[in-house]
């Protein structure tokens, strides 16, 4: 048998075994050649007996080969990626980390109790109805807070931001049940940034619960529809700074911003134009102070920058460095 016959036997022989699925290179079958090449004292006239040692002899180059070829196909996995090229960890499928949303927005649901439908953010046992609006920076915003579980008689209320901020929102007296909740109290909260913020309720320095909500740049349409037809009326009859402008007079009002520090009070800013009698005209920022008076809001004072060299001193006096931006950007627009 040549060799060439005898190492194709061999292979099919290791084939059946458990060297199937091993790659057979070059190399190896070179290695079994020098040991079954005809004038090699262990093959003289014993090829039948010697067939199983050139099997397991096969099987060895094979089974110390593997590794060499494992590791390099190893290292080659473990190559560093290019200059530049972030390596993801392959540490879920896909390759992609996912974190725990710590700070999930709670969901808003709706119930219904004693044949009466009602909306929420949260979940029990501390939940809040509010406007489906949601909030906006520097805004007061109306809340009744829904609370079951073991609570007692007065709860305390935080806020704190993703950035670290803490603010306390007071301390309030719960009181009877409303729709499925065993107590309620309302309250006025006023969150000063925008971003995700929590809630949190404390009764007796313990934690009972918490709402995750996000607040919203801008003003809210609450403010929008509250503060424009009031400016817009007060500019229609002011007699004092504006009397130059006559009694007939166009108004346009582009709010800027809402300071809504209470449910009583407002503080707006807005661009103002206005086209008066004998084609008198005025375009200038403004500041408005909107105060409740037990029947209405109503303007109680109103500010605009000085003219000439004065103007930019003024400017900064008046407007909050976040409407500033505003200011400026519509002082090139126009």
């Amino acid at each position: 048998m040549d060799e060439n016959r005898w190492l194709t036997d061999l292979k099919e022989r290791a084939d059946q075994t458990i060297f199937r699925d091993v790659q057979f290179t070059a190399s190896m079958e070179e290695g079994v050649r020098q040991r079954v090449r005809p004038g090699t004292r262990w093959m003289t006239g014993w090829r039948k007996l010697a067939m199983p040692s050139v099997v397991l002899t096969m099987g060895l180059l094979l089974w110390f080969g593997l590794p060499i070829q494992e590791e390099r196909q190893s290292a080659q996995h473990e190559m560093r990626p290019p200059h530049g090229q972030t390596q993801v960890p392959s540490l879920l499928p896909g390759g992609q980390i996912v974190e725990a949303d710590l700070w999930k927005l709670s969901p808003y649901l709706s119930s219904t109790y004693d044949n009466q439908s009602f909306s929420y953010l949260g979940e029990k046992p501390v939940r809040i109805m509010t406007d489906q609006d949601g909030f906006f920076e520097g805004q007061t915003q109306r809340v009744i807070w829904l609370l079951n579980g073991d609570y007692a008689s007065k709860v305390e209320i935080a806020a704190y931001n993703t950035e670290g901020t803490r603010l306390s929102l007071g301390s309030y007296e719960v009181m009877d049940p409303l729709y499925d909740a065993e107590g309620h109290f309302p309250s006025g909260i006023v969150l000063p940034e925008p971003g995700k913020w929590k809630l949190e309720i404390r009764s007796g320095g313990k934690h009972l619960g918490q709402i995750f909500v996000v607040v919203k740049k801008g003003i809210a349409p609450a403010n929008r529809q509250l503060v424009g037809p009031v400016i817009q009326q007060f500019l229609e009859k002011e007699s004092d700074k504006l009397e130059w402008l006559g009694k007939f007079r166009e108004i346009n009002v582009e709010l800027l911003a809402v300071e809504a520090p209470d449910a009583a009070k407002r503080t707006v800013y807005a661009w103002v134009k206005i086209t008066g009698s004998h084609s008198s005209a005025l375009s200038a920022p403004m500041v408005f102070q909107i105060v409740y008076n037990g029947n209405a809001y109503r303007v109680t004072d109103f500010q605009m920058p000085e003219d000439g060299s004065n103007y930019q001193s003024s400017l900064q006096k008046l407007f909050p460095p976040k409407v500033l931006e505003q200011v400026n950007h519509r002082s090139k627009a126009k």
